[in-house]
């Protein structure tokens, strides 16, 4: 489905969707706004409070600066002191950076060192998730300025009819979802009592395939495999896709997600000119205003190893001939600046070829999109490549590949192309299995047995596997699997609700070990479903155990995880009345 063949809106209530893209340095907002009857257009959000005139980018940066008593004193395109003369008067104020990287998961790092600093400037009682906050509300009163400002329509006939899309890094799972929301909530753009339904999330990856398909229509007749890279400040997040059936695609093989973003390449320069001018006069202001040209400028324009670029950070009457300074500028060979940008080009060369081995679909397309992606190196290295390869490397759209996500999600939300994924990990639960001491993983376990009513003995620290790493599944498919717990009358008074862990493996193993205290460390949770089991116990048979002479209750029931959307759906299910009962559902936070 293009564009020009999205359906018309059915809905009976007039509706606004926001897709809200934080990146690691910039941030954007699009939305669509949904009459019934008409087909919805996707539009960005191209002025943003503080900023001096609208710009074509629609970006501002991920920035939230806070007085020492965390106030925000400025958010956005608030916090360049050239447009805010009352922030540039300020002294003391803290400027908050990164924060996004917070977020990411404990498996996930850097692949390198990097600069800490701007992840370690946080007023004292300001979490990542605050700071999120704070600046998910300035993007929202922005998005809601431009669009009462443009007059497109009365903002209370939509105020209460709200769905928000919120992108994230294809490596981030449950949890980080789940601390997103919790902004949203801080920020003020939804009460918490809504936020499960009128919260979704798509991975950036995902996202920018929606972006692709808009720009590309033809893209839609592609019969091999499609590859999205999406380059932003902080990530690269790479996807692999093929087409089903016309206008609808799946995921081929797990997304990727790697810490080689643009960021990266300015860390790498910064700590270059720390060592050339370390003996120089020049100091930390200047090494901080040389690395702020080199990222604003340099690194944009950068093409070739072949010349040498020209740093501007002082006036015409300042030269160092033996620090190569002259006329305010230093100079840097060109194969040095290739150099920051190596070991980016060297992981994402990597990773698309691991993803193209990973699957039989020819894969002849890779997409190229974020801001990153705006770099004519990056773009003419890869090109150099995989063009020997029999590969296109391809930008969708050159003058908006930074708005690619934000547009995309709201795409993601409209068109819904992609109706199937790959599961990332392994999916189960703990369990305690019945005793045999002929295995000798039981024998070896033999210490830690204990008696159940039923008056068996039970191994603890089992796993139970529900969904296997790398199973494609469609947007309804459940997967589903039995379990027990056996309960004295006592110990059932005390038990009205069950709290069933999730977890998720996350080892190198295929497939996941039995038992938990093989690999600890590979295993991690991921939500907790909670079911009111208060009537349960009327539907129940009490058993009797004639060995023990003790009596019990058995409660069976069904663990079923919901993986085919972009966020992971679990809940326990059980018979009370001869009828299913579903627990209330939860998140994978």
């Amino acid at each position: 489905m293009t564009t020009h063949e999205r359906q018309r809106y059915s809905g009976t209530e007039t509706k606004l969707v926001i897709a809200i893209d934080v990146g690691t340095t910039f941030s954007g907002v699009s939305f669509a706004l949904l009459d019934p009857g008409v087909v919805p257009q996707i539009q960005p959000v191209t002025q943003f409070i503080g900023q001096r005139e609208a710009r074509t980018d629609s970006k501002v940066p991920s920035i939230v600066c806070y007085s020492q008593n965390g106030t925000v004193v400025a958010a956005g395109a608030e916090t360049d002191p050239n447009a805010n003369h009352t922030l540039a008067e300020m002294d003391d104020f803290i400027r908050v950076e990164w924060f996004k990287l917070h977020l990411r998961p404990p498996h996930l790092a850097p692949s390198q060192e990097f600069e800490l600093q701007k992840l370690r400037s946080f007023p004292k009682n300001k979490t990542p998730v605050q700071v999120f906050g704070d600046l998910l509300r300035y993007l929202f009163q922005s998005t809601k300025k431009y669009i009462t400002d443009s007059e497109l329509c009365s903002w209370d006939s939509v105020e209460r009819n709200i769905y928000f899309i919120f992108s994230h890094p294809n490596g981030w799972e449950g949890k980080q979802q789940s601390q997103m929301r919790k902004a949203a909530i801080a920020g003020d753009l939804i009460d918490k009592s809504q936020a499960l339904e009128r919260i979704s999330f798509v991975s950036e990856g995902e996202a920018s395939l929606h972006f692709c398909l808009n720009k590309k229509p033809t893209l839609h007749n592609e019969c091999d495999g499609i590859l999205v890279v999406d380059c932003g400040g902080g990530t690269i997040d790479v996807s692999a896709y093929s087409q089903t059936i016309k206008g609808t695609f799946k995921e081929l093989t797990q997304p990727e997600c790697l810490f080689q973003g643009s960021i990266f390449v300015t860390c790498r320069a910064k700590e270059y000119f720390k060592r050339k001018l370390q003996d120089s006069k020049y100091g930390s202001d200047e090494i901080e205003d040389i690395t702020s040209e080199f990222d604003r400028i340099t690194k944009c324009t950068f093409n070739t190893p072949d010349t040498p670029s020209y740093v501007k950070f002082r006036g015409l009457k300042h030269n160092d001939p033996e620090f190569d300074i002259r006329s305010g500028r230093i100079k840097i060979i060109g194969t040095q600046i290739s150099s920051f940008f190596k070991p980016a080009l060297q992981d994402i060369i990597r990773v698309i070829d691991r993803q193209r081995s990973k699957t039989t679909v020819n894969v002849k397309t890779v997409l190229l999109v974020g801001g990153f992606a705006r770099s004519d190196y990056l773009f003419s290295q890869l090109s150099s490549y995989f063009n020997g390869r029999s590969v296109s490397i391809v930008r969708a759209d050159i003058m908006h590949l930074n708005k690619a996500v934000a547009d995309g999600a709201v795409s993601y939300y409209l068109d819904h192309y992609v109706t199937a994924r790959v599961s990332k990990n392994s999916y189960g639960v703990e369990i305690s299995a019945l005793s045999d001491f002929t295995d000798p993983e039981h024998a070896r376990r033999r210490n830690t047995k204990v008696m159940q009513p039923d008056g068996r003995y039970y191994i603890p620290g089992g796993f139970s596997t529900i969904l296997k790493n790398g199973t494609t599944v469609n947007e309804e498919t459940e997967f589903r699997k039995s379990y027990s717990v056996l309960l004295t009358p006592a110990e059932f008074t005390r038990w009205a609700k069950d709290s069933t862990f999730l977890m998720c493996y996350r080892g190198k193993a295929e497939s996941p070990p039995e038992w938990i205290d093989l690999e600890p460390d590979s295993f991690h949770g991921t939500c907790v479903i909670k079911a009111d089991t208060t009537n349960v116990k009327d539907s129940m048979s009490l058993n009797y155990n004639t060995l023990t002479e003790k009596t019990y209750y058995h409660f069976a029931h069904d663990v079923v995880i919901l993986f085919g959307l972009t966020e992971l759906k679990a809940y326990v299910t059980w018979k009370e009345n001869v009828r299913d009962r579903i627990s209330s559902k939860k998140d994978g936070g």
